[in-house]
Order: structure tokens, then sequence, then C-alpha cells
């Protein structure tokens, strides 16, 4: 391995094309800077300069050598900056999860927007899963933070941040006897019809809270149909199959066909979104996450 500060002083003397100058240039006297050049053809048992009267012509070897040092020379000046970089988050990668029905909630895109316009150099991977796969990544540090429907259960070493609470409204054919209603409509209302839901091994967090707010409710939903993605069960509503509570935010993705009603329950009738973590202090670019999110709240 070639000694980089044998590349520094023989890229001064290609660039001076002379021992003295390359010498003074270096705050080195020349006898040895002269043996630094000889030690390094011996090395790579090749002739680097040419000796002239006033000075030295490179080699084809000894230009190709100097191409490389600069290349080296350059990647070992900006290796501190890139390490402080890295320790302080400024570069790097985030790793991402999140549920099918968070990802369509508008607080993650701002939240990733702001991530990349300040921290530009910061690469983003994003992965879409279901809750207790997206758990196990944090566990196992393949996602940095996740953002789920409910938070982490106890015991695991995780944090959950609560985000928001989003409404739960319900999804109706156009034709459905309760579309044309202009008021509100009571959960319990909605006993008598047929449900599409979410199907729960997609969307275990979601159902369940839907399922929970009908039982507070006093019934227990009819489910006629599931379909593999919350965005899925919308085609299925529009077709008439039968109607579903959604999440508030579902509505600016679908409304041919379909119409959205707010609900009322002695209950309020909401979806959160929890922030689950591991509290690692060293992880700045989960720290810089958790800042904005703490800001866009």
């Amino acid at each position: 391995m070639i000694d980089i500060h044998k590349l520094k002083a023989f890229v001064a003397v290609v660039e001076e094309s002379n021992i003295s100058r390359a010498a003074v240039r270096l705050n080195m006297q020349q006898p040895p800077l002269t043996r630094i050049v000889k030690s390094l053809e011996d090395e790579l048992e090749a002739k680097l300069l040419h000796r002239l009267p006033r000075g030295v012509e490179v080699t084809e070897a000894g230009k190709a050598l100097y191409q490389e040092a600069l290349t080296i020379l350059a990647h070992a000046q900006a290796i501190p900056r890139r390490v402080q970089n890295i320790s302080q988050g400024l570069e790097g990668q985030i790793s991402i999860g999140f549920t099918n029905s968070v990802g369509l909630h508008s607080f993650l895109p701002a939240l990733l927007r702001s991530f990349r316009e300040t921290f530009s150099a910061v690469s983003i991977h994003l992965e879409e899963d279901g809750s207790s796969s997206l758990i196990d990544s944090v566990i196992n540090q393949k996602n940095d933070i996740v953002f789920l429907r409910k938070p982490a259960p106890i015991g695991l070493g995780l944090t959950s941040l609560h985000v928001l609470d989003e409404p739960l409204i319900v999804a109706l054919p156009t034709n459905h006897p309760l579309a044309l209603q202009q008021k509100q409509i009571h959960l319990l209302d909605l006993e008598p019809y047929d449900f599409v839901l979410y199907r729960r091994l997609a969307g275990q967090d979601l159902f369940d809270n839907i399922l929970a707010s009908c039982y507070q409710a006093g019934f227990s939903p009819k489910i006629i149909q599931e379909a593999p993605r919350l965005t899925s069960s919308l085609n299925l509503i529009a077709a008439g199959i039968g109607l579903s509570i959604v999440p508030a935010s579902i509505k600016d993705f679908w409304n041919k066909q379909i119409v959205y009603k707010e609900l009322k329950a002695d209950t309020p009738c909401i979806a959160p979104v929890y922030a689950v973590f591991k509290q690692d202090m060293e992880n700045m670019r989960l720290s810089h996450v958790l800042k904005l999110l703490t800001e866009q709240s």
C-alpha cells in the first residue's frame, strides 16, 4: 500500500516540475523529497520522472500515478467531513415504515418533504407493510421509525409517540339509502347494512379500531366482503356491494360513485397515528425526523 504522504509529495513534484520548488512548497529539504520519489519508483517498479537540467518531466507511468494520486488525496481529504456529517445525521440513510392506511394521510408526505428539504444528503428508504411486521422491523433495526394506527406493545423496548387522531367517516355507494342524508350519520344507524372492510391481515390496527367503534355503539358489523387494501375496498363500495368505515384522508383519493359522510357516536370515531421507534441517542437522523414531526404537529 502506497503511503499517502508519498503521493502528496509526488503530486507537488509533478505540479512544480521541479524538485527544489516542490520541496519549498512542502516545507521540507530537497534530499528527503528526492528519496521519496526514488522509493516510489522502486516500489512501483516504474520510471516516474525524467531528470532534466532545470527540473523534471513526468513519464507516462508518472502521469497515471499523478491522476490516481489526485483522486486518492481528494477522497482522503473528504473523509473527515463525511464522518462528521454521518455522526451528525447530515448524510446516510433513514428507513421509514408505515401501514397502508397511514400512507394515505397527508402528514406523511409533508414530513418527508420537510426532511428532504432540510437534509438533502440523507436518502430516504420507505417500506409499507402490516403493523406486526413493521414493529419487528424496528426491533431488528431494519427501520428507524414506523407509523402505525396503534402504539407498540409494552415490553419490547420501543417508544410510541402519538402523532394525530384522524376522524373515521362512512363511505357509501351513491345509491345507498343513507347517501342522501344531509346530517351526520349515527354509527348505530349502520347496523342493518352490509359492510366492506379492509382485510384484517393487511390492516389489523385499523380493522380492530373500526370493530371496536361498532361494538361500543352496540352492534357487530355484518361484513360480507374484505378487500386486500384500503384503496381496493373503494372499488367494492362504488360497485354497491356495501358500505365501509374509513379514515377521513381516503376521500382525497376516490370520490367517484362514493359518498362520504361524517359519523356521530357517543365515543368519538377516530383512527390515531403513532410513531414507533427505538430510543437511540446516537441515531441523529431519527432525532431529526422526530424534531420535524414535533414541529409539524
